[in-house]
């Protein structure tokens, strides 16, 4: 019989977002539409507005779609759009919900677990947190489980529509986010066309074609305008934040003594000016202004590519010199990994507002911290329940795998995007990728969902003939 789509489940998903969301504003958590003038992704606002397609085109910090997203918004709703952009930021929030869900009914036997589980994620401090930050988490997220339920039907028909559902999210998050590069995209789709072989190889291929083709375009007319294979020149930046942490540089004759991210003036001992000279002319308003906005840094100022590389050249030197010290940090980033997401930053202000259930339901030590020294005990702490679980989750999983000699391809692709994840953020960055991990977690849940499938029906002595073995 045809399921409705307006279950009884869905029903109690969205009433619980909806009551959750109203007693949120009650506590004041709401989007900071300011985000907009500030973040150092965003072009400027009169290029979001007047002048979208020549400054995502002369733009070499950030892939094209979230600035196109954040421009189509304000030119479609004009005056409205501060009113606009939460209402949109909630959408997606359900939108994650209900895909987190069909994933769940496709996966497991145990009908509770799909509504438990989705509840777990609607009902999160940091989902409702970061669903209230003009940015782009709970985005990349919504790419990433719409690509996990069309995996989970295309492994059940094979099919052009569903091959498209799978890869093009991935090709989109890839000219979303600069961490999802084009190596993470192709080693997913050469993965998924050797899984396939027998069944789907000319299908995969001629998809998986097309999106890295897409994908990498971006990263050719970068190289063509700036000479920089990549979707983000920010790369030495971010790697510097990691590799000098905790490691201060007194001699200002070296770039690494100034903090990443700083006003391009700052660098001015450090660069030659060459670049300014060269790309006057094309966008001056986004590659040549120190701010934008008035009094907001402007990040996308055509010097940053020389102060990276310099960053970059100066960070691997580090590295040679003191390896010990960059495993340290490597290691603090990765316990942040798994630190409450609601100590990201940005959200720890709106996280204040429901301290008590953030507590309650993150384990967030962070709020009776007080000092470095105390702040950096209570991350550990915090971050030791989501440690044991993927520990426990991730354990289980590859034991059912090396068992049944078998994994599943949506297993494989989630392990695989994990691995990358907790890799790449490691090693390049440095107290924000709690914020990373959050935005994955959903995946991470298709999988303890499994777990618990699994487990419950051993528990039961009922190991059916017709049951979901995805492991």
């Amino acid at each position: 019989m045809k399921q409705r789509f307006f279950n009884r489940d869905i029903l109690i998903l969205l009433a619980s977002f909806l009551f959750s969301r109203i007693i949120l504003s009650l506590f004041n958590v709401n989007m900071n539409y300011d985000s907009i003038n500030v973040y150092w992704q965003y072009l400027s606002l009169d290029s979001l507005q007047h002048d979208l397609l020549k400054g995502v085109w002369y733009n070499h910090t950030q892939p094209p779609i979230f600035n196109l997203f954040l421009g189509g918004i304000l030119k479609l709703f004009g005056s409205y759009a501060a009113l606009a952009f939460p209402l949109i930021f909630k959408l997606i929030t359900i939108i994650n919900v209900l895909l987190l869900y069909k994933c769940l009914k496709l996966l497991v036997c145990y009908s509770k677990i799909p509504l438990i589980i989705s509840l777990l994620y609607v009902l999160s401090p940091a989902t409702m947190i970061l669903e209230n930050e003009l940015f782009y988490t709970t985005f990349i997220t919504m790419l990433l489980l719409t690509s996990s339920y069309f995996l989970i039907q295309f492994t059940r028909r094979n099919n052009y529509w569903f091959a498209i559902g799978f890869l093009l999210p991935l090709a989109f998050a890839c000219l979303t986010r600069g961490m999802y590069n084009i190596g993470w995209l192709v080693v997913i789709a050469l993965v998924s066309i050797f899984y396939f072989r027998k069944t789907a190889f000319r299908t995969l291929t001629v998809v998986s074609v097309c999106c890295i083709v897409l994908a990498t375009s971006w990263y050719v007319k970068n190289y063509v305008i700036f000479e920089k294979f990549t979707t983000s020149t920010w790369l030495g930046m971010n790697l510097a934040r990691n590799v000098f942490h905790d490691h201060d540089v007194k001699d200002s004759s070296k770039i690494e003594s100034i903090e990443p991210f700083s006003q391009i003036s700052v660098y001015r001992p450090f660069i030659t000016g060459v670049l300014e000279k060269r790309y006057a002319g094309l966008n001056d308003a986004e590659l040549l202004k120190e701010f934008k906005n008035g009094k907001h840094v402007n990040l996308n100022h055509i010097s940053y590519i020389e102060v990276s590389q310099k960053y970059a050249e100066a960070s691997k030197a580090q590295i040679k010199r003191n390896p010990a010290a960059y495993l340290r940090n490597v290691l603090q980033s990765v316990v942040i990994f798994f630190a409450p997401a609601t100590r990201y930053p940005f959200a720890e202000i709106q996280s204040q507002k429901i301290k008590y259930y953030d507590i309650a339901y993150s384990f967030n030590l962070n709020h009776f911290a007080k000092g470095k020294e105390e702040r950096r005990w209570a991350m550990v702490l915090s971050s030791m329940p989501k440690i044991i679980m993927y520990v426990i989750t991730f354990g289980l999983i590859l034991t059912g795998i090396k068992r049944r000699k078998y994994v599943s391809a949506l297993n494989l692709f989630i392990l695989l995007t994990f691995a990358y994840i907790f890799f790449i953020s490691s090693c390049v960055e440095h107290y924000e990728n709690m914020r990373f991990r959050f935005e994955i977690e959903p995946l991470f849940l298709l999988l303890l969902s499994q777990v618990l499938d699994q487990n419950l029906k051993k528990g039961k002595g009922k190991m059916p003939d017709n049951s979901n073995e995805n492991f």
